[in-house]
Order: structure tokens, then C-alpha cells, then sequence
């Protein structure tokens, strides 16, 4: 199910072809340039791990189906162009996912490390990555997504870090609703994963935490306040539980809303 047949992929790939990624699980490539460059992501199934695919969609599917709808609620994200699947038995021996390419994008973990924490020089563009960061996931809770990765890996940094262009990139574990999350206990599971895991605390200071929760509540200091509280009592031990419970009564039983129509077409 894809816009751009076999034929086509392969003149982009003999045009270009770089991979971005090789690994057991997975494989990452460009292929083409210019306005034809495409992202290709081949999801491997290695192991017993075939078992989890059984009765389920490929994983390229529900991140093209979570795209297609982070797409239709406006919110900045790569752009998915199709998706396959070679299906074995039950389950997925692979699946393949295709994105537009964003040039001139680093991952928002790359970008972070780049800036070193203290350095006075780099202190702005981290103060307007946090606030950036938390507006965005904002504006997918508010859309009814449940991110469930949102951690700096999956955000792309667009153009120099001061602009603070950020767009979502990655979301085979998204949940979609029917209502808006801002704020409500499912929203927690976000939060945490953001800006309050211990990771998250190694990679941002406390006040760029602030800041974050400043960009999620769109500047009112008395709900980042209050969000603050409650996010410096949640253990990752619960958050794990929480997520966990969340992905599956709303995957697998409530069946949540499916995103209605297709993305826009392609600029060009």
C-alpha cells in the first residue's frame, strides 16, 4: 500500500542510496535526492519475537496509520508515503515503511548532546528545544494521541537548534483516542517518558524541565506547577505499568477511533 511502486524506489536507489542504519532489527535508508528522497524503514522480525506479531498489524502499518493521522490533526511530523508487509503464517516476517525525507534534521537526542548542559553559548536554543518539545506533545495529546515513545530520539531537529523546528519521527507504539488528553492521566505516561525518566533528568536541567512543562501548558505557570508536582512523585516503575495497561486495554480491547481519510498529498 504505498503512492510510489517498486520500480520507482529502485531508480531513486540507484540514484542515491545511504543507510542510516544496519542492524538485526532493523534497517534505515535514503534513497533518491532532492525532492524524490524518500526515507525506507524495513522492520525485521527476528527470534521468538515472530510469536508477537501473531493476529496483529505490521508494525509498518500502525506507524503509517499513526503518521496518517498526526498528519490530518496538523501537527508536525514526517510524512508517510506507504507501507508493506511480508506476512509468515500467523504473523510478520517483515514490514517496510516509507516517509518523506527531511533534510537538513538531526534527532533531537544528537542535537541535545551537541549542546553541552551549563555551556551560557547553548543555554538558549535548550531553553527554546524544551519549550518547543512540550508544545508539541501537547498538540498531540490535544489531538487525542498518546505518543508512548516520546523521548528526544523519535523528535527531528529542523534547521539550526535556535529555530527549535521539531517534528515527530517515529510512532509504531501511538495510541489514538477519541478525546482530548491534555493534562489527564494518560497524559502522565508522556510526561514522564519526556522530560522526568532518569534519562530524560541526565539530558535536561531542572529549570529546561520547566521550561518544558511551560511549553505543554502553553506559558500558564500554575498548571506547569501543578503538572511539576505530580510528575516529581511518579516513579518509572508505575509509569511502566501504566504504559503497559494503557497499550493494552486501548489496543487490543477498547479498540480506540482509526483515523478517517488520508493524509494530504505530497508537496511538490
Amino acid at each position: 500500500m504505498t503512492d510510489i511502486d517498486d520500480n520507482e524506489l529502485n531508480r531513486r536507489a540507484a540514484t542515491r542510496r545511504i543507510v542510516l542504519k544496519d542492524e538485526p532489527e532493523a534497517l534505515v535508508e535514503i534513497l533518491g535526492v532532492g525532492a524524490d528522497a524518500v526515507v525506507r524503514k524495513t522492520y525485521r522480525t527476528t527470534g521468538l519475537r515472530w510469536l508477537q506479531t501473531f493476529g496483529r498489524q505490521s508494525r509498518a502499518e500502525r506507524e503509517h496509520r499513526h503518521l496518517a493521522a498526526i498528519v490530518i490533526a496538523g501537527v508536525p511530523c514526517v510524512r508517510p508515503r506507504g507501507w508493506s508487509a511480508v506476512r509468515r503464517g500467523p504473523g510478520t516476517a517483515a514490514s517496510t515503511l516509507l516517509t518523506d525525507f527531511v533534510p537538513d534534521a538531526t534527532s533531537l537526542k544528537a542535537t541535545l548532546r551537541a549542546l553541552p548542559p551549563g555551556d551560557p553559548a547553548a543555554a538558549p536554543a535548550r531553553r527554546s528545544l524544551a519549550a518547543a518539545a512540550g508544545a508539541l506533545v501537547a498538540r498531540l495529546h490535544a489531538a487525542g494521541v498518546l505518543w508512548c515513545t516520546p523521548m528526544p530520539r523519535n523528535l527531528l531537529v529542523v534547521g539550526t537548534p535556535a529555530a527549535a523546528d521539531l517534528r515527530v519521527c517515529d510512532t509504531p507504539a501511538c495510541l489514538l483516542t477519541d478525546r482530548d488528553l491534555r493534562g489527564g492521566r494518560l497524559a502522565r505516561i508522556d510526561l514522564f517518558l519526556a522530560a522526568f525518566s532518569p534519562s530524560r533528568r541526565r539530558e535536561w536541567s531542572r529549570s529546561e524541565r520547566l521550561r518544558w512543562l511551560l511549553g505543554y501548558a502553553d506559558g500558564e505557570r500554575a498548571q506547569a506547577r501543578r503538572l511539576w508536582r505530580t510528575m516529581v512523585r511518579r516513579g518509572g516503575l508505575r509509569n511502566v505499568v501504566e504504559r503497559a495497561l494503557a497499550m493494552t486495554v486501548l489496543a487490543r480491547i477498547l479498540r480506540p477511533r482509526r483515523p478517517s481519510g488520508a493524509p494530504p498529498a505530497p508537496a511538490r
